[in-house]
């Protein structure tokens, strides 16, 4: 029933699930969803607001939860109102929260017990690349009802895969974490080297956008890393930092969390055998940026911990002239 006639049930909300709200009702799709609070823009973009998690569940034909928590996730799934007191048996839910396996594994075991397929899904992207459809959904479980449903998955982002068992996703996450944090690290790297050597670095980020030297991270991180303004790259981040801050507490160091996840990534490559060079310089890096208190808001900060907070540039004359002692060298 993988068709635009279809209900898609949405529990959670929150900017994440928003934005996969709008791509499912841009495409044409009844969309009830639930969040204990703040539905008023779901509801003025066009999505039904269900009275629990149970009420969505009763009305969709498939369902898709996007939580903040563990708790969340026990509570949406098996609480009083939750998706398996509906008894839809037969039911296709896809889980897309960043929890732990252990949890979703739980879930999954009591789900099947109540005759729901639950299949675990892992974004790599944030909500802008939900909302330009360049996420990208890596898929572990039941392949028949993944198969079922792939429609409503592409129509949420356009690069969808079947990974393999349940957790599959996850492991393919920490690849797609592995290119996403090295493109960063060799943008900063790039812009860096044209910033000291003197040549303007929007001048250098409009040169390479577009061509063939290019990344989705350079585009998008190194944006930040021309204007050296990072604050407003991730709004929730940004309200977080901001809450803390105003509460006495340390703020959100959203490089200190991708860091932790690279360290635990490095120990996974470790672990299997093989060589990471880059991995492991990558690893070193960001950590020592974490260590030197860069990073609030995003990885893409790891430009001013390679540029020690300034603005230090060469003469370009004076470059000019290093090449050219290097090309004389090099004759001889």
């Amino acid at each position: 029933m993988a068709n635009m006639t279809a209900t898609i049930g949405l529990i959670g909300i929150g900017n994440l699930g928003f934005a996969i709200a709008q791509n499912l009702l841009g495409t044409g799709y009844r969309v009830v969803g639930y969040r204990r609070t703040m539905m008023e823009k779901f509801i003025a973009a066009g999505g039904e607001a269900g009275a629990s998690p149970r009420d969505v569940t009763e009305k969709a034909d498939m369902v898709l939860t996007s939580l903040p928590s563990r708790e969340a996730l026990h509570e949406v799934f098996s609480g009083p109102e939750g998706i398996l007191s509906a008894g839809r048996d037969g039911l296709d839910v896809f889980e897309l929260s960043t929890v732990s396996l252990k949890e979703k594994l739980v879930v999954r075991d009591a789900a099947e017990a109540a005759g729901v397929t639950m299949v675990d899904c892992t974004i790599s992207g944030n909500p802008v690349y939900i909302a330009a459809r360049n996420a990208a959904i890596f898929v572990g479980g039941d392949r028949g009802a993944f198969e079922r449903w792939a429609t409503v998955l592409r129509d949420i982002t356009d690069k969808v895969t079947w990974m393999g068992p349940f957790g599959a996703g996850r492991i393919a996450k920490f690849v797609a974490l592995y290119l996403v944090a090295t493109h960063t690290l060799a943008a900063a790297e790039a812009l860096e080297l044209a910033t000291r050597a003197g040549l303007d670095r929007a001048a250098m980020f409009q040169a390479i956008a577009g061509s063939n030297a290019s990344s989705a991270m350079f585009e998008s991180r190194g944006a930040l890393m021309v204007d050296r303004d990072y604050e407003g790259y991730d709004s929730d981040k940004r309200r977080e930092s901001k809450a803390r801050a105003a509460a006495g507490e340390v703020p959100n160091r959203g490089m200190a969390n991708r860091s932790r996840q690279i360290g635990r990534m490095a120990k996974l490559a470790a672990a299997l055998g093989g060589n990471y060079p880059l991995l492991d310089t990558m690893n070193r890096t960001y950590a020592a940026a974490v260590e030197a208190e860069f990073g609030v808001y995003d990885i893409a900060e790891v430009f001013e911990y390679l540029m020690e907070g300034r603005e230090a540039t060469a003469e370009i004359a004076d470059v000019l002239q290093l090449l050219d002692q290097m090309d004389a060298a090099v004759e001889r």
